[in-house]
């Protein structure tokens, strides 16, 4: 008898716990918009960490004293920094945008998804100046992309929700509204947007290149910074600037090496071809300047994150169809995709930043007392060039090009390669000074902005 009351309470305990732990039912007033736009949206944030080496001296109170008198400092030694950002799954093959700052200078990157799968990531390509950069890690199935709303659909005090991971806090989720739209946010004293969003959504350190969605859970923003001294202010990169750097970043000369060979803006809800590459496959289809893109291979093309996505797919040596309109007309044009044509890195370090480069060798290392043991050593500098004026000098070590590690010609060609004039390019660089019998080795990050 006791047994079988044993059993019928545990029948009853587990029933009940059973119970609790259904969801609400369809129509329940809890599943209200917000909740909503969050379940479209939530498995589209990852989490972002990365690993970055660092190299730091060691001070004390006899250090000055032994500069002075002995013209030694003490060799500084290099330690992994770690920090953890935000991003978001821009495409289902696993393009993700985030900050650039969040991964600046990272030696490797780790992302994770909803689902507690971590994965390496590889950079592709950023802009320091736009603080936006693409990451690409290799999923086994295809990941649920974010949805980006229309440039302009935005509304003041509309509920808006930041996602992301503040304080490393995975998953998190603040709700606020939009309180204001066109702020203005300056880089280096130069204005570089002046449409931000601010928002009171809670976003801390680690929301950094997270999500900023509105109740259709459509992307509004990408979260890149708040204002320590303040409370409630966050701010956002709007979609429409994100759609535009996108566009640029994700393209696939750049992040692929394959040659479409046009370029492609978003003007209303049309996708329009704004520039054309002499001898390029776009050129030798036919395709023209004013073009309007209404399908690729045979389905519709959104926008420009779309398209370049899609692109992304591709490989050298396939065909892209595109449906056109043209004067009124519709056709259709076959583009034959290549690989891009090779160009000389170091013909491009010297004619865009003024630097000559070559590859450093363990021998090269050992007589500079280098401690880095890959990137380019500065043979050369253009006196007052571009590279001479932000203080690059010969004998340096460059280790990073644009977010690029550097170690032969071709990387210095993929780092080099897009940059137009009036770019500004970081070089990550390594200092070796000589104290006595001691090499002391810097770190440094300079822009060089290109000619």
């Amino acid at each position: 008898m006791r047994s079988l009351l044993v059993f019928f309470g545990v029948f009853v305990l587990c029933q009940t716990l059973a119970g609790a732990a259904q969801p609400p039912a369809p129509g329940s007033a809890r599943r209200d918009a917000t909740v909503q736009a969050i379940e479209k949206a939530y498995r589209t944030v990852v989490n972002i960490s990365t690993e970055r080496i660092v190299t730091r001296g060691y001070r004390d109170p006899f250090e000055d004293m032994l500069y002075e008198f002995y013209g030694y400092r003490r060799p500084q030694r290099a330690y992994t920094s770690y920090s953890l950002g935000s991003g978001v799954i821009v495409e289902s093959g696993g393009y993700i945008v985030t900050n650039q700052h969040v991964v600046e200078r990272a030696s490797k990157i780790t992302v994770t998804l909803t689902d507690g799968s971590k994965h390496e990531a590889r950079y592709i390509n950023g802009s320091a100046k736009h603080d936006l950069a693409v990451l690409k890690i290799e999923p086994k199935q295809p990941l649920q992309a974010i949805e980006l709303a229309a440039n302009d659909d935005l509304m003041l005090g509309e509920t808006v929700i930041a996602l992301g991971d503040p304080y490393g806090l995975e998953n998190t989720i603040s709700r606020g509204v939009l309180s204001a739209k066109n702020r203005k946010a300056t880089w280096e004293g130069e204005i570089v947007f002046e449409d931000m969003l601010q928002t009171d959504a809670a976003i801390n350190p680690g929301n950094s290149g997270g999500a900023l969605i509105n109740l259709d859970g459509h992307l509004i923003g990408i979260n890149t910074a708040m204002m320590a001294e303040a409370q409630s202010i966050g701010f956002a990169i709007p979609v429409k600037r994100v759609r535009q750097i996108l566009s640029d970043l994700l393209r696939p000369e750049k992040s692929k090496g394959i040659w479409f060979g046009a370029h492609v803006a978003s003007q209303g809800d049309r996708l329009t071809v704004a520039t054309v590459q002499k001898g390029s496959p776009a050129e030798r289809a036919g395709l023209r300047t004013g073009d309007q893109i209404t399908f690729l291979d045979g389905e519709p093309v959104r926008d420009v994150v779309d398209f370049d996505s899609r692109l992304l797919r591709k490989t050298a040596g396939q065909d892209v169809s595109l449906t056109l309109h043209r004067d009124g007309k519709s056709l259709q044009i076959t583009v034959a995709l290549t690989t891009v044509p090779k160009v000389s890195g170091f013909e491009l370090a010297w004619s865009k930043l003024g630097v000559r480069l070559q590859p450093l060798t363990a021998e090269i290392a050992q007589a500079l007392g280098a401690a880095a043991s890959r990137g380019m050593i500065v043979t050369d500098v253009e006196r007052n060039g571009p590279a001479w004026q932000a203080g690059v000098r010969r004998g340096l070590v460059v280790a990073r090009i644009g977010g690029l590690d550097v170690s032969q010609e071709s990387d210095v060609a993929a780092a080099l390669g897009e940059v137009a004039p009036d770019d500004s390019v970081t070089m990550m660089v390594y200092t070796s000074v000589r104290r006595g019998p001691f090499v002391v080795q810097n770190v440094d990050s300079v822009r060089v902005k290109a000619k």
